[in-house]
C-alpha cells in the first residue's frame, strides 16, 4: 500500500554551489549562440552534466594537450579559475575568452598575489592549504610570484620555514576542519621555531557555501534511514562531503546515476535521502530519487 513506502526527500541544500551554477548558465547561453563552444578543461566534475552539455554542442578541451591557437570558436574558462599565463596566451592567440571564474575565486585570487608580493619584501613565504594539481589551486600558484608553497596536511608541515613571515591561505572547497587544525598548528609551530615575535596572517578563505554543507550532510544523514549520494566519479566534494554522511549513516550509497542504484539497499528503510556534491546537477538527483521510487514501488 502507498501509505507504508518509505518517503523520498532530495536534500534542499544539495547540487550546484553558485560558482559552478553561474559557469552552467554561461555556457548555455553561449551554446544557444551559432558559434563553437570549448571549454578549457571540464567545466564541472560531473559525467551526466558534462554529457549533457556535449549534446548541447559544448567540447572540451585538454590543457595540456590541445593546441588552443588553432580554435576557431570561444572558450569558456571554468569555475576553477586559471592563472594569468593562461588569459595571456590566449589573448595573444586573438581567442574570444568568457570568463566564468567562480567571484569567490577571484577574490582569493587577487589576495593571494598581494600577499606573494608583501612576502617577496620580507623574504616570506605564501602558504595555500589545498590539493597539488587541483585546477583552482594551479591557478592561484599562478598568481604568485613563485614563493607559495601547497600544502595537502598538516603532516607537511616540515616543508615550511617557520621563522619566515607567513600569509596562509586555503584553496576555497577545502574542508574547514581540517584546515583549522592546520592553521593551529602552524601557529603552534611558528611561535615555536620564533618566540612570541613571529609574523604569521591567518586568511579564512574556505568558501561559506563549502563549510556550511559539511554540517548540513551530516544532519540529512542522520534524519534518514538511507542515503544515496549522487556525484561525479572525480569529484573531491563528492568524497569529502559522502564520506561525511558514510561516518553518520553507515547506510550511505554513493552512485554517478540511475543505473547503479541497486533496491536491496531499501529493504526496511522508512525514510531515503537522496544527497549530492556542489557539481551534482539537481536534475540528475530528482531523476535519482525518481528511480528510488520506482523501484520500492515495483518491490
Amino acid at each position: 500500500m502507498d501509505h507504508l513506502l518509505p518517503k523520498v526527500e532530495i536534500d534542499p541544500s544539495a547540487g550546484f554551489c553558485s560558482g559552478v551554477k553561474r559557469a552552467i548558465e554561461a555556457t548555455e547561453q553561449l551554446l544557444s549562440q551559432p558559434d563553437d563552444v570549448f571549454c578549457l578543461g571540464e567545466i564541472v566534475h560531473n559525467e551526466a552534466e558534462l554529457e549533457r552539455l556535449n549534446n548541447l554542442g559544448m567540447k572540451i578541451l585538454n590543457r595540456e594537450k590541445d593546441n588552443t591557437g588553432d580554435i576557431k570558436g570561444r572558450i569558456i574558462i571554468r569555475a576553477h579559475g586559471e592563472p594569468p599565463s593562461t588569459f595571456e596566451r590566449l589573448q595573444a592567440e586573438g581567442t574570444t575568452v568568457v570568463d566564468a571564474t567562480c567571484p569567490v575565486v577571484i577574490r582569493l585570487q587577487q589576495r593571494v598575489k598581494k600577499a606573494s608580493a608583501e612576502m617577496m619584501e620580507a623574504r616570506g613565504s605564501v602558504i595555500i592549504f589545498g590539493k597539488p594539481g587541483h585546477p583552482e589551486v594551479q591557478g592561484l600558484l599562478g598568481n604568485s610570484s613563485g614563493n607559495a608553497i601547497v600544502i595537502r596536511a598538516v603532516e607537511e608541515l616540515d616543508r615550511i620555514d617557520l621563522t619566515r613571515p607567513l600569509r596562509v591561505f586555503s584553496q576555497t572547497t577545502s574542508d574547514l576542519g581540517a584546515y583549522n587544525k592546520f592553521c593551529e598548528a602552524i601557529l603552534a609551530g611558528a611561535a615555536k621555531a620564533s618566540g612570541e615575535k613571529s609574523d604569521v596572517i591567518i586568511n579564512q578563505t574556505v568558501c561559506s557555501q563549502m563549510s556550511r554543507r559539511g554540517p548540513g550532510i551530516e544532519q540529512f544523514a542522520l534524519s534518514h534511514d538511507v542515503i544515496v549520494f549522487v556525484s561525479g566519479s572525480g569529484s573531491s566534494n563528492g568524497k569529502y562531503l559522502s564520506g561525511i554522511s558514510k561516518a553518520k549513516n553507515s547506510r550511505t550509497y554513493v552512485v554517478t546515476d540511475t543505473g547503479q542504484v541497486k533496491p536491496e539497499w531499501f529493504v526496511n528503510a522508512l525514510s531515503i535521502g537522496v544527497s549530492g556534491a556542489t557539481s551534482t546537477p539537481v536534475w540528475l538527483m530528482h531523476q535519482v530519487a525518481g528511480e528510488i521510487t520506482r523501484m520500492i514501488k515495483n518491490d
